[in-house]
Formats: C-alpha cells, sequence, structure tokens
C-alpha cells in the first residue's frame, strides 16, 4: 500500500511498542500480511532516545521495514502513567514533564517537541498531541481536555509545516485525535473546529469502550459525522474482532489494538471454527487436538502445527508457542479486514 492510499481500505495496525511485535522476526511478521504497524512514541524516546533512532536511520531502517509505521503522539501514556501515580511528573497547559522511572531523566512533552520525536523516529504518519484524560469525566474536565486538544493540534500542525514543510515537503501525514468524553456535543465541536485545520486523518481519541466493555459507538459515530469524507478515520484502541466490524459499519478504516498480540502471547487465540471466536488453546481439552486451530486459515501455524502443538509449547513456557500463537492470531486480523473490504455478494 502507498502511503497516500492509506485508509482508502481498511487496515489493521499491529502494536510495534518498541520497533517489533513480540516474538515476531520482520519477516515472519510480513508474512501475516501486515502492511502497517504502530509504534510507540514514548517507549522510542526512553530507549533508545530520538536522536539514536534519527542517528540509526530512523525505525524503517532499524526494522528493515518497508510498510508503513505510524507514531502515536505519546501522549496517551504519559498521562496515563501520570495520572494514575505510576510515573512522577506533571500535566500542564504546555504539555506534561515527566520523570523516567528507569533512567531518572526529565522530559517535557510539548505539542512541538512531539512532533520533533516522531519526525526523528522516522515515521510515515504522525498523530498530533492530545489532552487524554481517564473516563467519568465531568463536563468541565471534558471541555478543558477539547480545548487544549484542539490548541495542541493547531500547535502540532503549525509546527510540522512551518519547521519541515509538511506533507508537501515531507511527504508524511500528520492526523489529530478527537477528545470530547462521553459529551456528544463536545465531541461533535472538537471534530468541527479539527477540521477547520485541514488534517490528513481524525482518530477517536479517548477510552472506546464504556463500563460494560462494550464500544462507545454514539460518540464514535459523532466523530465520522462532523469529519471530512475524504480523510481516514482511526478507531484508536479497536479492538476485538466483532468491534472491528461494527467500527467499520459507521465508517472506521483504520484499527490498532495490544490484545491480538497480548491475547496470543498468553493463550487466547481466535477461531471461526468456535463460537464466538475465541479458543483458550490452554485449556486442557486441546493437549490432545491435532487439528489446526483454524480449520480456514492460511497461517504458518495452522499450516504446519497442531492445536496439541501449539498448547504444549505454550504449557512449558517456550518461546515457540507465543511465536507460534501470535503469527496465527495477526494473521486472522488481516483476514479479517481482508473480508471486510470484499463487496457484498
Amino acid at each position: 500500500m502507498e502511503l497516500k492510499d492509506f485508509g482508502k481500505q481498511y487496515i489493521f495496525l499491529p502494536d510495534a511498542t518498541r520497533g517489533a511485535v513480540r516474538f515476531l522476526t520482520t519477516e515472519q511478521l510480513k508474512a501475516t500480511g501486515t502492511t502497517a504497524i504502530v509504534t510507540n512514541t514514548l517507549h522510542l524516546l526512553i530507549s533508545p532516545g530520538a536522536e539514536r533512532m534519527q542517528e540509526l536511520g530512523g525505525i524503517k531502517k532499524l526494522m528493515n521495514w518497508d510498510g508503513i509505521v505510524l507514531t502515536d503522539s505519546g501522549g496517551f501514556q504519559v498521562f496515563s502513567l501520570i495520572h494514575s501515580k505510576k510515573w512522577s511528573g506533571k500535566v500542564h497547559e504546555n504539555g506534561a514533564t515527566f520523570k523516567s522511572p528507569l533512567t531518572g531523566d526529565v522530559y517535557e512533552l510539548t505539542p512541538e517537541s512531539s512532533i520533533d520525536i516522531q519526525m526523528k523516529i522516522g515515521s510515515d504518519i504522525l498523530v498530533t498531541l492530545d489532552d487524554c484524560r481517564k473516563t467519568n469525566l465531568t463536563r468541565e474536565e471534558a471541555l478543558e481536555s477539547v480545548e487544549r486538544t484542539i490548541e495542541w493540534a493547531r500547535r502540532c500542525k503549525n509546527h510540522f509545516e512551518k519547521e519541515y514543510g509538511g506533507t508537501k515537503e515531507t511527504g508524511k501525514l500528520l492526523s489529530c485525535v478527537v477528545q470530547g468524553a462521553n459529551y456528544p456535543d463536545l465531541r461533535k465541536r472538537c471534530a468541527q473546529e479539527l477540521s477547520e485545520m485541514d488534517f490528513d486523518g481524525y482518530n477517536f481519541g479517548g477510552f472506546v469502550v464504556n463500563n460494560e466493555g462494550q464500544l462507545v459507538l454514539d460518540e464514535m459515530k459523532v466523530v465520522v459525522d462532523n469529519t471530512p469524507k475524504d480523510k481516514f478515520k482511526y478507531a484508536m484502541g479497536v479492538g476485538k474482532p466483532q468491534d472491528i466490524r461494527n467500527a467499520a459499519e459507521i465508517g472506521y478504516k483504520v484499527f490498532d489494538t495490544v490484545l491480538v498480540t497480548r491475547n496470543a502471547r498468553h493463550g487466547t487465540l481466535y477461531s471461526s471454527d468456535i463460537e464466538g471466536e475465541v479458543l483458550r488453546i490452554s485449556n486442557a481439552e486441546y493437549a490432545t487436538d491435532q487439528r489446526p486451530i483454524d480449520s480456514k486459515c492460511d497461517c504458518y501455524t495452522c499450516k504446519n502445527h497442531s492445536r496439541a502443538y501449539v498448547h504444549q509449547m505454550l504449557k512449558v513456557g517456550e518461546a515457540t508457542g507465543m511465536t507460534l500463537a501470535t503469527i496465527h492470531n495477526l494473521r486472522y486480523y488481516q483476514r479479517l479486514i481482508e473480508t471486510l473490504s470484499q463487496p457484498c455478494p
């Protein structure tokens, strides 16, 4: 896929948090049908560092990856860690100041520095810094988040264009994040004001599920309805297979989630042979099951190994088991995306 076509078709981005999808080589990742990944700006800032990333030629050269790379702004992780008091720091009008518990170094994340870091990482699609907060915000808190998100997006775009020449000079895309918590009118305002700035994509920000674990489809639809039709819509953090189908129905084309690979490492696999699609490979019933994980799957794991083998490898803690499970889950998701792209009969 060429960058100019990103988001015109459905696409799923695995999380290559630190420059790799855990337990997979780059070649194994490509073999799942993956053409784009999302990496984590905060983790790459902490190690190896933005300057080191630039010295090494950027994330794509470092990984030997010829697909598309999207970087987040770093804000979601930083603000979550600060709000939960796992990291010491402070969120303020200019961004956030925080201290790494790993190195003790103090960092300043602002709209401008977020763009600079993502440029040094060498991603293809950048994301503006947004004010992401916990769920169940008061209206006053949500309004403050929206106003700050809009202002930071404006600063990000201005910096991207003035310092780097914008998309015209860099060939990169810049997307923004729509906030508003569970207040549809605030979501609408945020979406409309960001639309006036003409970004390349519009991402649903905040938490995509409610306290019952259900997608907040009404809020998600507000974003689709109030942003340019010709720009991609990104459902950040979505999600379970059925959630992807539901989000696709209302207009989202781009998806990512850590669930697909995290679940694989913990023995939760996906199979069209199972009602509800979830196969818990660690269950005793699979210890002697000679069938593939999914009879319809064309991944390396399903073509070469049985449920019993993957069960045993995970049971004894072999990295091979995590690799095989991850290959399968990623291929399952990419096959799901392929079905969404097929015309209805």
